[in-house]
């Protein structure tokens, strides 16, 4: 008999709980596109997500997919910074 197995990884990334409305301008693209996201890359065996190989918060641009890792500190200090958003 021949089984054929798969194996790689899936990034199964989420916006960030508290900064939904923070919005940054991309140094790639220049579009204010830029979101705070929590990153999970997750190694899989048969396309089943088996266990997470890298972690983190990171700035992604939904543009241009610019990527900057990031603290929680950093995002803090630019939502305290960014002009109120429009319409609110």
């Amino acid at each position: 008999m021949f089984f054929f197995f798969t194996c790689g990884s899936q990034d199964l990334s989420s916006g960030l709980s508290g900064y939904e409305q923070l919005r940054v301008v991309c140094p790639n693209c220049h579009n204010a596109s830029v979101t705070p996201i929590k990153r999970r890359t997750f190694f899989t065996f048969c396309f089943i997500p088996i266990f997470p190989i890298a972690w983190g918060k990171e700035l992604r641009c939904s543009i241009c997919n610019y990527h900057q890792s990031t603290t929680t500190e950093q995002l803090n200090q630019m939502a305290h910074q960014a002009p109120p958003a429009v319409g609110k």
